[in-house]
């Protein structure tokens, strides 16, 4: 297993800044939040500034672990069209910085249409979106993130029935239990078991209850929170896992301390 930081807790720095830190701490790779408010690659990117970015990242001596797209399958037909030209623009993107991976999120729930309605339009859209990829043959695989709020896929369990039957070549999933803390919570040795042939990058973070309210979540440190992290490295080395573990730290404080932190904690665990 790699290392590497997604640049959302960077937020408020530059992404040149943000890999420098990142590769002056040791991480293997850096992974890329892209969106329309160009924070930190826009979608509508011009070519010879992702070639420039490569470069630099390169230099530093990481790879690009995955994009962070917020494209969203499973949507109204109308919601579709836009979405999938947004990703094919982060497929193009990811092919020049030769990422692997993108990540792409499932549509929220609605009572009008139905649960079953929104896992047919996400099969037909993620079908859909995997012939055009093939088409214009881009590399990268769309990943699926585990995560509730404005998002169905809060668990393995819908996961898995989201993606159950296609083929694992041409959708992965992002496998994030911070996420699954506060909502589709399932234990992790049963989350691994149930996606672990499309497990293709995870994210790194913990929660633990809010003093202040029992009925909601506040980040804690890797070491000290609900997720127990070593049962979960453990638990991915058992199915095979050789890809990246992601930082993605929302406590309150600076972000070169939360990277900090995690190197320290997670390399002991993945060597």
């Amino acid at each position: 297993m790699k290392l590497s930081v997604y640049t959302l807790i960077f937020s408020e720095r530059s992404l040149e800044e943000s890999a420098q830190v990142i590769a002056e701490l040791g991480y293997d790779g850096i992974e890329i939040r892209i969106h329309t408010d160009g924070v930190h690659i826009p979608i509508d990117y011009q070519p010879e500034y992702v070639r420039k970015i490569k470069k630099y990242i390169e230099d530093l001596g990481l790879e690009v672990s995955a994009l962070a797209s917020y494209v969203k399958l499973g949507v109204v037909e109308e919601e579709w069209v836009v979405n999938r030209k947004m990703a094919l623009k982060v497929a193009e993107v990811a092919e020049i910085l030769e990422a692997p991976y993108f990540r792409v999120q499932a549509a929220g729930y609605s009572s009008e249409r139905g649960y079953e309605g929104i896992r047919k339009a996400f099969r037909k859209q993620a079908i859909d979106l995997a012939k055009e990829l093939k088409k214009r043959a881009l590399q990268a695989m769309p990943i699926l993130e585990q995560h509730g709020g404005g998002c169905i896929a809060s668990s393995a369990g819908i996961i898995i029935d989201l993606i159950r039957g296609l083929e694992p070549t041409i959708i992965g999933v992002l496998y994030d239990p911070g996420n699954a803390v506060w909502e589709g919570w399932e234990p992790p040795r049963v989350q691994v078991d149930i996606l672990k042939e499309y497990i293709k990058h995870v994210h790194v973070k913990n929660y633990e209850h809010d003093p202040n309210n029992p009925r909601k979540y506040v980040p804690a440190p890797l070491d000290s929170g609900i997720l127990d992290w070593r049962e979960v490295v453990l638990l991915l080395k058992g199915i095979g896992f050789r890809g990246y573990l992601s930082i993605e730290d929302f406590r309150r404080i600076p972000p070169e301390e939360k990277a900090k932190e995690a190197i320290k904690f997670l390399k002991p665990l993945v060597k």
